[in-house]
């Protein structure tokens, strides 16, 4: 089968936060349906050791790593994300289920992680790249590795093109509706994260109520296993 195409999309900080700043209120129903059972084997593939010091980039109503908080006490969180909306939703959840000091949440873009090099053992990044331009997904994925620590896991979940039939629906979607979907498309990012120096050891592929993801999990400067 031929390579899909990629659909091509910009990228416009102010636009990004108006649309999530209306999705807000039901992005966790919306997430409840479509990528749920990507983000709990995200969860599962985290594998942490207690202690770890793990990054969400596009942390959003913060679901994902306020679970792995809860399964890791001794270990520090911080979440970035540009939307104020989701961050607002992210700090009510976080403050539930963590004192203050083991968790910082705050605003921040991808292309310039607001974190020293070699900050953290664990980076998570879900449904994020889909909204961005596929020429500079090498550039996140760089910027991922600085603040990661030699050696560090890389673990990315993404609006995949699916491996089925039943999956076609989402594609045309994205093409034809792209407003419906915040201007998420399906992408293939594997390129991306070898080019930017990380070596994959796993990817599958997962759907949920049709909707196709992909789940990568990567190591800074390792060997392909």
């Amino acid at each position: 089968m031929p390579e899909p195409v990629i659909l091509k999309r910009d990228y416009a900080p102010e636009r990004v936060k108006k649309q999530f700043a209306a999705v807000a209120w039901f992005y966790d129903v919306w997430g409840a349906l479509t990528e749920r059972k990507a983000l709990d084997r995200m969860i599962e593939l985290a594998s942490l050791k207690d202690g770890d010091h793990v990054l969400e980039v596009a942390v959003g109503s913060g679901r994902l790593l306020a679970s792995l908080a809860a399964q890791y006490p001794k270990s520090k969180f911080c979440g970035v994300d540009l939307s104020p909306a989701m961050l607002a939703r992210a700090r009510k959840r976080f403050a539930q289920i963590a004192p203050a000091a083991a968790y910082e949440l705050k605003e921040g873009d991808a292309y310039c992680v607001p974190y020293e090099d070699d900050t953290f053992d664990v980076l998570i990044n879900s449904y994020m790249l889909d909204l961005l331009p596929t020429e500079d997904h090498s550039r996140i994925l760089a910027e991922f590795g600085r603040v990661l620590k030699p050696g560090g896991k890389l673990l990315l979940a993404y609006f995949s093109h699916g491996a089925r039939k039943r999956n076609r629906f989402w594609p045309w979607l994205a093409r034809h509706y792209p407003a419906l979907l915040t201007n998420c498309r399906p992408i293939r990012p594997q390129a991306a994260v070898t080019a930017a120096g990380f070596a994959i050891e796993m990817q599958e592929e997962v759907s949920q109520n049709t909707f196709p993801s992909g789940v990568i999990v990567a190591r800074k400067g390792g060997a392909p296993v």
